[in-house]
């Protein structure tokens, strides 16, 4: 591996790696300490604790007008740009991650809400034209910079396996101002030069499930976790299932008994795939409650059970555990 000499010199002193950081982290530190961006996120904490987001003139003012939203933003990117041409190698002080030509820096989060910005190469033009993702966010955002035709996704009407969408092309151009509730999602088609957006987001207290839909006729392909700690538990579950712990499938089937339906059906899936015994228990116990939400679903899966494994029949004639 071939490492350049400025790297090299940088990795073997500390005191220069330290200043480079703190002279980025010292423009950070300026741009969050100046009046407009204090008042700003005193506004975004009050909408990430649960706030309309029209409480304050803040909000709704960078969301819809480009003046504004610039004059918030610019002043950090001079100073950050001005930072790295002084110190080439620091790394900016925002998370951020780069995948598959969009960009995405977050600068500040309070509660539920967040400040973002996003950035799409060219590259992902066309990338994905037959399904939609809708996320449990509510988003504001405003076109900074460049142009794009993108398609808009609504939620008509959802059904366990499918949903009905309803589909329409808009184009943008820097100025224009998207709001985007949880039933709606936008896919870019094409884009024209390079798109910036600032967007501010909310995440509601609970959230819902992530859903990824296909397109062509609203089938349902893939369902996640909205909620982090949630997601964590379910990677989790599943990494139980792959190791093979058997001895896992009591404390899965307990997990049935709680949480987000999801995460419940979850539970007893991999539950069912390390113990089928266990498993089968949890899912009677929970096909046999009228009052469960997932008593359906869980019935349907039963009588596919037993029709495959008749051996599972005489389960059912046994009393259910406490």
């Amino acid at each position: 591996m071939d490492i350049d000499d400025d790297i090299k010199s940088l990795c073997g002193n500390p005191s220069a790696q330290r200043r480079a950081q703190l002279r980025i982290e010292a423009a950070r530190d300026a741009w969050l300490g100046s009046s407009d961006v204090v008042r700003f996120l005193d506004e975004l904490a009050a909408y990430g604790a649960g706030a309309a987001f029209d409480r304050g003139p803040c909000l709704p003012e960078v969301a819809i007008r480009l003046a504004s939203a610039r004059h918030l933003f610019e002043p950090l990117t001079d100073a950050l740009m001005e930072a790295l041409r002084e110190e080439p190698l620091a790394q900016v002080p925002f998370r951020h991650q780069k995948n598959a030509g969009t960009s995405i820096l977050q600068l500040a989060t309070r509660g539920r809400a967040a400040l973002v910005l996003l950035a799409y190469d060219p590259s992902i033009a066309n990338g994905n034209t037959e399904t939609a993702t809708f996320s449990d966010v509510e988003r504001h955002e405003i076109v900074l910079g460049g142009a794009a035709d993108l398609e808009l996704a609504t939620i008509a009407r959802e059904w366990p396996d499918r949903a009905a969408i309803d589909r329409h092309p808009r184009r943008v151009v820097a100025g224009d101002a998207l709001h985007l509730a949880p039933n709606q999602a936008r896919m870019v088609r094409t884009i024209h030069g390079r798109l910036v957006l600032l967007r501010i987001a909310r995440t509601p207290p609970v959230p819902g499930p992530s859903r990824v839909f296909r397109l062509g006729d609203g089938r349902l392909l893939h369902r996640a976790s909205g909620d982090r700690v949630e997601s964590q538990r379910e990677l989790a579950m599943a990494l139980l299932g792959r190791m093979g712990r058997t001895d896992a499938a009591p404390a899965l089937a307990a997990q049935s008994r709680s949480g987000s339906d999801h995460l419940r059906w979850q539970a007893i899936r991999e539950c069912l795939a390390l113990d089928t015994a266990t498993g089968f228990d949890a899912l009677l116990r929970i096909a046999r409650d009228a009052e469960d939400t997932l008593a359906t679903p869980a019935q349907a899966l039963r009588a596919h059970l037993v029709e495959t494994y008749p051996e599972l029949a005489a389960k059912e004639s046994e009393p259910c555990p406490v």
